[in-house]
């Protein structure tokens, strides 16, 4: 990139328009984008998150260690958000869609601040770019939009405060620059990886001037905040999980960042075959076709060195100037790369080194290239190239705006999410586990599930979950418990400290006859491993429940798994109906049945349940009657909770009350004699 002639820069009338077509292309582009659902891991970061849940979720964004990573920002959207849409994805989605209009204008407003030539043509590339589509459409994508849109206002207002060319007025000066630095903070604690900023505006400097102290002053509180929050980020990352993602030295990462360059650059110019999941890499270091990568973007970066020679711009636009923008632009792009080519881990590495959602930040450095050489042989061009060039720019971007259209045709729902990726990448070992996962959610979809979950464990043998999941999936199906149990000990094979493997093997051990001892060892095993594992708690009390004198020993699970999951309604009622069978613990029983209700107070059966308690406690009759009615006001047909109205009814003397109760009981259960026999005496009773 370069400063272009103050001509270079749009004209006010021409503002307007430039910036309805951005706007227009925008949502065209991204039209199926209305009817696109929530797909992988947006159960993690929002439908799934306790925390986006809960009352007290913000608190515990900001000041606790609670959330996976420490996103506050981009999870405070989310908090608010999902009391405003709930299960209703387009809300989350035109957020996302509004927050990628604003970094369009704000990156326009940027490079035409910067002087550079076709900066609207850069905005209008990265609008409509298709390697975008994963961090817009994919709404657990909203960190990337909201850190990418707040460091472009950090270095808007950088340049505003004339840190770079010293125009702003002295007394605005501090202001533009307090706000600048507080932008980076925000975009910070939206995601991490935005912490090369410091560097980019410190090129931006150089870009302009040589730096001096002030410069290096002005910059440091910037790269304190990058240190630091990075620094965080990758605690929150490692913290609670000994996970391997990537069993690589140090020597294959620095090979895999030279791939990992030149491949976004490709898809940055070139963006066709776009994956969600690409094939992992396997790279071999004693391969010397695995060294050209590394060597060659070493060697082309010297090269453009050498050619911009690291001094000010020619303001004729000659040689030097092309050679000083295209290492500003590959510098930047290199330098936004740093966080994801795999020198340090990102989760989603352990199923590719690449993504799409990966270049969001990068991008802008090669389409700002672009853009910069189209304008300058534009206006040097001959009349016929005047001609020519527009016309191929409106063919690029209609070809970008199309491939945007149909990339995000692949978010309508899971299923069609990953069955897109299984058509690129048949070998693709996590899709096929999500796409089990989410046709065992269908009607009568266990059996392809369960074919995805086999495919899953032949492609990925050696991983402990893989095994798991399958095992879990032939668990369900009829006659196949042998095959789970041998893939549940494949996993512990694998992975002997496996929490949740050890509790679903329990779960499979209890169905075999003469083999409760063993499920009973497995669950305190997953115990053993991890104390806070509440089904693990569950699964353990409900066994112990069943045994002669262990009772105690099942409440004590039940309500430890109580005090580690309370606003599990469910729990509270098993924890109730455990209480009530132990001498002196029906009041415990009772609270823990009224928990239950403040938790879930449209369950019939937690209504039924306390009042069959209620009716137990001299002088609550009235009370369990009421109870009893609820019950019954939210399924009418609950013949259980008649016939126990009818005798409460009947012991407070509300005969006819009683009488109607019972004459529907046996409409509901015709065959019920203790019903008839009841009804029988009321009906002959003297009045």
């Amino acid at each position: 990139m370069t400063r272009g002639q103050p001509a270079g820069v749009p004209s006010p009338d021409r503002t307007g328009w430039r910036a309805a077509i951005l706007f227009a292309l925008v949502l065209l582009a991204y039209l199926p984008l209305w009817r696109a659902g929530f797909v992988w891991d947006d159960d993690t970061m929002l439908t799934g998150n306790r925390l986006i849940h809960a009352g007290d979720g913000l608190r515990q964004f900001w000041f606790t260690r609670n959330a996976q990573d420490y996103w506050p920002v981009t999870s405070t959207t989310l908090w608010i958000e999902w009391r405003l849409w709930g299960l209703n994805p387009l809300g989350y989605h035109l957020t996302n869609l509004a927050l990628h209009l604003g970094e369009v204008f704000l990156l326009w407003a940027v490079l035409r601040r910067l002087r550079v030539p076709g900066a609207w043509l850069a905005a209008l590339l990265f609008a409509v770019h298709p390697i975008n589509v994963e961090s817009v459409t994919w709404i657990a994508q909203r960190k990337n939009l909201m850190a990418l849109l707040f460091a472009l206002l950090a270095v808007h207002c950088f340049l505003k405060s004339g840190a770079v060319d010293r125009t702003a007025r002295p007394r605005f000066a501090t202001l533009w620059y307090s706000l600048s630095l507080l932008a980076f903070i925000i975009a910070m604690l939206s995601k991490g990886s935005v912490a090369t900023l410091p560097l980019v505006l410190a090129g931006i400097v150089a870009w302009h001037r040589r730096p001096g102290l002030s410069d290096i002053l002005r910059l440091i509180p910037f790269f304190i905040v990058a240190g630091v929050l990075a620094a965080v980020d990758v605690w929150f990352q490692r913290h609670g999980t000994h996970e391997i993602i990537r069993a690589a030295g140090p020597l294959e990462r620095l090979l895999g960042a030279g791939g990992v360059i030149w491949f976004y650059l490709l898809k940055s110019l070139w963006p066709a075959h776009l994956m969600f999941v690409y094939p992992q890499w396997q790279i071999r270091t004693a391969d010397v076709l695995w060294w050209i990568p590394l060597l060659g973007a070493l060697g082309f970066t010297l090269l453009l060195w050498r050619r911009a020679r690291l001094r000010p711009a020619d303001p004729s636009g000659t040689g030097a100037a092309w050679g000083r923008a295209s290492f500003f632009a590959w510098g930047y792009f290199c330098v936004s790369l740093v966080p994801v080519l795999g020198l340090t881990d990102v989760y989603f590495m352990k199923f590719s080194l690449v993504a799409d959602h990966y270049a969001h930040l990068a991008l802008i450095g090669v389409l700002a290239w672009v853009a910069f050489v189209a304008s300058t042989l534009q206006r040097r061009a001959g009349a016929a190239a005047r001609i020519g060039l527009p016309i191929l720019i409106a063919v690029a971007i209609g070809s970008l705006a199309t491939l945007t259209w149909r990339q995000n045709r692949m978010y309508r729902d899971s299923l069609v999410l990953y069955r897109t990726i299984l058509a690129q990448n048949p070998d693709c070992w996590m899709a096929h586990i999500n796409l089990a996962i989410a046709l065992a959610k269908e009607p009568g979809g266990l059996p392809e599930a369960v074919s995805h979950y086999e495919r899953a464990a032949r492609i990925n043998p050696n991983d402990a979950y893989v095994q798991n999941d399958l095992a879990e999936a032939l668990a369900q199906m009829p006659g196949r418990l042998p095959e789970a149990l041998d893939h549940f000990g494949q996993a512990l094979r694998i992975n002997p400290d496996y929490a949740e493997a050890h509790n679903n093997l329990g779960v499979a051990l209890a169905k075999v006859p003469g083999r409760l001892q063993e499920a009973l060892d497995h669950y305190g095993q997953a115990l053993r491993i991890d104390p806070g594992f509440a089904a693990a708690h569950v699964n353990l009390a409900l066994e112990l429940a069943k045994l002669p004198g262990r009772l105690p020993e099942a409440v004590a699970h039940y309500e430890q798994a109580a005090r580690l999951t309370p606003d599990d309604g469910s729990l509270q009622n098993d924890l109730a109906v455990a209480l009530a069978k132990l001498p002196g613990r029906l009041p415990d029983a009772i609270a823990h049945f009224e928990l239950a209700l403040r938790l879930s107070p449209d369950d019939a059966d937690l209504h039924y349940n306390l009042a069959n308690q209620l009716s137990k406690v001299p002088g609550r009759l009235p009370d369990a009657i009421v109870q009893y009615a609820e019950a019954l006001r939210i399924r009418p047909d609950f013949s259980s909770a008649h016939y126990n109205l009818a005798v409460a009814e009947a012991k407070s003397g509300r005969y006819g009350e009683a009488t109607a109760h019972l004459e529907r009981v046996l409409e509901l259960d015709p065959g019920n004699g203790q019903a008839r026999e009841i009804l029988e005496r009321l009906r002959t009773a003297p009045k």
